[in-house]
């Protein structure tokens, strides 16, 4: 779709002209009522465009300098505004429209600037520039996480959007990339055998372990799709539009396992706009990246397609080492297959990922859209550095200097046994998905919109806990997730245009498989040797096949309303009913596929979970400007309960009670300084039940170790503070800053659990902030050359439930710098950018095993400094 350039008087007059079009402003000629998208008729003719809603057209009107298309689709609009309340027709807009000509209009045409190129998005092909956006203001992001589109300063309620423009200037590949600048927001790679797992925590509340029999507590979307486990999800950013990051329970919007939150990522729609691109990228340890997506007119105005890939190859940052070969030592096997001493390498990836869409027009009121998509990683595993070694080291070292991105891992288990094998050095995941969603509009008032998907993703990922040849840990998974999700949503108005309402409901059922080999050698003597279990015959004690299937099945049905109880007051409340079970049977076998000495009771056993909930919100917000909205706002959320998914004894195969939360908010959102300035905060308060948190050390009367299971620590309370901020304070200039403060204080704990009442939370880090700024500089013919540098910064946090100085992670601040430049026509691009610009070595996540039988542990280093270049090419 074309965008013509016209002026905000002229802008003005197309409203009262059509109430229904897709320009933007400023600049440009407006010669005929055609120019406002063809036949318009005049602003008195009483006819069909009088009563055709105009709402998406407001935030045109708040812009004041002229028109900005609202995103097409994606539901019913929002009849709200910050001006007036009410579902606007042409004909009312006319009314405004006079007004804004004789007021605001003047003034702002005085300081029209003058357009120039400038920074774009790879594949945001449009005739307005970064820098023109930089010029003319805040950028307006549409978001539909009420259910209808709404700007996301007129949402009451705490949530980041980041457009893909934004997402490509931060030099963002991936979601964890994006959370890295949210507050109150921890999102990190799981670590070393937890595959392709995303640890996603909001304000305190999320999950950190990948097992299928265990929920989400942050729910992940993919335009609109659920997706039920955290494998697999560190989505890729491919051909964005956008990023929408709640924070706070979201039980009634989002649903199913949104207790910390949601994070929602929207893919670009097909339309008429020729705006493909490709794109390649070149940098540290051999980096190479193309990426390219485009769209194509099938039949004009009714169907049109858009495909989109990537591929990426990066080598591991973290070398491997042979023991013997670096130190002249003796050590339990010797992997050195050359004259050199490095044996491999951790963290490196292989990553490639296609979709394509199609988009069905047939008529003004009837909007399909069909998505496939596919990806494959075949990536190593998580570098992963030995922290802290037990007796089984005996008199070697096997930890390397502190600042080295170095191992001495050798990926073989049962070293020195007759019973030794070897696993493969990965981390893969290979997932592909299919969702087709329908919108049809019944009139002005009543849509409904279908949401259908399948998904399904696999993956095999080892796990060496010690990075050392000593082997006291090694497992290898092979699991498989399949999904089924139908959602339904019936939106409209009532009472006279003065009440939004949607009811819907919402069905997922799963069938999943947990597989693989586990492999203690333990680590009370030199060499390994778990003397606490039985025989202590290793071969057999402490290895084991398992091959779990889950099922899991959820069907809930909710509503939502927005009242308008004035023009600048309005209520909107919501409620969910969820009912959710969940099957988990044990399969455990030795290695010769006979019956398990220990294990060989749970053989075949099948525990079951059953539960219902009720899920509700209220919030109340009240415009005092156009500029200023206020809101207070209740809300609650649940995460689904369950029993112990990973028993290495029967008594260990325990319940646990799903966890709840309501949080109480007040914030406010603000534009100021002629749009010049946004300012949004929020304040809060979480009451946190029955927590659901990991346990290394099992509460009796169950054996207590080894342990790995899940459990209900106690009660709590989080408070806390957010604060993120935008300025254009002069043309080309953006800067941005985003802050927080969390505090955790337990209530109550049980006791046996280990937790005490002093200690926090894992994965909160208790201040948070970033910032960040670009200057857009004409180079006349020549284009635009755009400077832009990033800092992050985290406190410190812990990543066990039981906090212990072996298991903080401590804080740090990153640097990252990007130097863009772009073609007058907007045509080309070029950027050399530098990750991790001082070269920190820092930690991202650890993982806790110090007490018997592993006395294991070690952290996941965070990238050192990288650079690269993009050059991007755009039709």
């Amino acid at each position: 779709m074309v965008h013509r350039h016209i002026s905000s008087e002229q802008c003005i007059a197309c409203i009262c002209l059509m109430g229904n079009f897709d320009w933007r402003v400023p600049g440009g000629a407006l010669t005929s009522p055609g120019d406002c998208g063809g036949g318009a008729p005049s602003c008195e003719s009483p006819d069909a465009h009088a009563n055709r809603p105009a709402n998406r057209w407001l935030s045109a009107l708040r812009f004041a300098r002229g028109c900005r298309r609202s995103e097409e689709g994606g539901g019913f609009m929002s009849s709200r505004t910050r001006l007036v309340s009410g579902a606007f027709t042409a004909r009312r807009i006319c009314g405004v429209a006079t007004i804004l000509a004789s007021t605001l209009v003047p003034a702002f045409a005085q300081q029209e600037p003058a357009r120039t190129p400038g920074t774009q998005a790879a594949g945001a092909a449009s005739s307005e520039t970064e820098s023109e956006r930089a010029s003319v203001g805040l950028q307006e992001i549409i978001i539909t996480a009420q259910f209808r589109t709404e700007s996301v300063q007129d949402a009451p309620l705490a949530i980041t959007a980041v457009s893909d423009e934004m997402l490509a200037a931060r030099s963002h590949t991936n979601v964890i990339d994006v959370a890295t600048r949210v507050p109150n927001v921890t999102l990190t790679s799981a670590g070393q055998g937890l595959g392709n797992s995303a640890t996603a925590h909001i304000r305190g509340v999320g999950q950190s372990d990948f097992n299928f029999a265990l929920e989400p507590g942050v729910g992940m979307y993919i335009d609109d799709v659920y997706h039920g486990v955290v494998f697999g999800t560190i989505f890729e950013l491919v051909d964005l539009d956008r990023v929408e990051i709640l924070r706070g329970p979201q039980g009634t919007l989002a649903g199913k396992n949104s207790v910390g939150g949601a994070i929602k990522l929207f893919s670009r729609k097909p339309d008429a706009t020729p705006d493909g691109y490709i794109e390649a990228t070149f940098g540290s340890f051999d980096r190479i990246d193309v990426r390219g997506s485009g769209d194509f007119v099938i039949v004009p105005d009714k169907l049109f397609a858009r495909v989109s890939g990537l591929a990426r190859q990066r080598d591991g940052y973290l070398t491997r080492l042979d023991y013997e070969c670096v130190t002249g030592g003796a050590s339990p096997r010797s992997e050195r297959l050359g004259v050199g001493c490095e044996i491999g390498t951790e963290g490196g990836q292989r990553v490639w990922a296609a979709r394509a869409a199609l988009r069905w027009l047939p008529s003004d009121r009837f909007e399909n859209n069909l998505i496939v998509d596919v990806m494959d990683d075949d990536s190593e595993p998580q570098a992963t550095k030995l922290l802290l070694q037990g007796p089984w080291a005996g008199g070697n070292d096997y930890i390397t200097p502190p600042k080295s991105y170095t191992n001495f891992e050798t990926y073989v288990a049962q070293p020195g046994t007759p019973v030794a094998f070897g696993v493969p050095p990965i981390s893969t995941s290979k997932s592909w998905g299919v969702s087709n969603t329908a919108d049809v509009t019944f009139g002005d008032n009543l849509a409904f919109k279908s949401i259908t998907a399948y998904r399904e993703v696999s993956g095999q990922f080892s796990q060496a806990s010690d990075a050392s040849p000593a082997a006291v840990l090694t497992n290898i998974w092979d699991v498989l997730h399949r999904q089924f999700t139908q959602e339904l949503r019936l939106s409209g108005t009532s009472l006279g245009e003065r009440v939004d309402w949607t009811v819907g409901a919402f069905y997922y059922t799963s069938s999943s498989r947990m597989g693989g080999r586990i492999s203690i050698a333990g680590g009370l003597v030199p060499g390994g040797g778990l003397a606490l279990l039985p025989d202590g015959n290793r071969a057999t004690i402490t290895e084991f096949l398992f091959d779990d299937p889950v099922d899991a099945e959820s069907i809930s049905g909710f509503a939502h309303a927005a009242v308008r109880i004035t023009p600048a007051l309005k209520l909107t409340g919501g409620v969910r009913y969820t009912e959710e079970s969940k099957d988990y049977t044990f399969v455990r076998l030795a290695t010769d596929g006979g019956p398990h000495p220990v294990l060989g009771p749970l053989n075949g056993v099948t525990g079951s979970y059953e539960g219902d909930r009720v899920d509700y919100r209220v919030a109340l917000d009240y415009a005092w400007t156009d500029n200023l909205l206020t809101y207070v706002q209740w809300s609650t959320g649940f995460k689904g309960g369950g029993i112990n998914p990973r028993p290495f004894f029967p008594d260990q195969v325990l319940p646990l009670n799903p966890e709840t939360l309501s949080a109480y908010e007040i914030g406010f959102k603000s534009e100021l300084a002629n749009r010049r300035v946004r300012l949004n905060a929020a304040a809060f308060l979480n009451e946190y039940d029955d927590l659901q948190l990991g346990l290394v050390q099992c509460p009796p009367p169950a054996t207590p170790t080894p342990c790995n299971m899940p459990a209900n620590v106690g009660n709590a309370e989080i408070r806390g503070l957010e604060v993120e901020a935008e300025l254009h304070p002069v043309p080309g200039l953006i800067l941005d800053a985003s802050a927080s403060y969390i505090e955790f204080e337990y209530e109550d704990v049980d006791p046996l659990t280990g937790v005490t009442p002093d200690m926090t939370t894992p994965f909160m880090p208790e201040r948070k902030f970033a910032f960040g700024g670009q200057y857009s500089i004409p180079l006349g013919q020549a284009g635009i050359l755009t400077p832009r540098v990033d800092y992050v910064h985290q406190s410190a946090m812990y990543i066990a439930a039981v906090n212990l100085p072996v298991n903080r992670v401590d804080g740090y601040g990153l640097v990252n710098a990007r130097l863009t430049w772009e073609s007058m026509d907007a045509t080309w691009q070029a950027a050399l950018g530098v990750t991790n610009l001082a070269d920190k070595f820092y930690y991202i996540n650890k993982y806790d095993r110090a007490a018997a039988p592993y006395f294991v542990v070690n952290g996941q280093p965070g990238r050192p400094r990288e650079w690269f270049i993009t050059l991007t090419r755009k039709f």
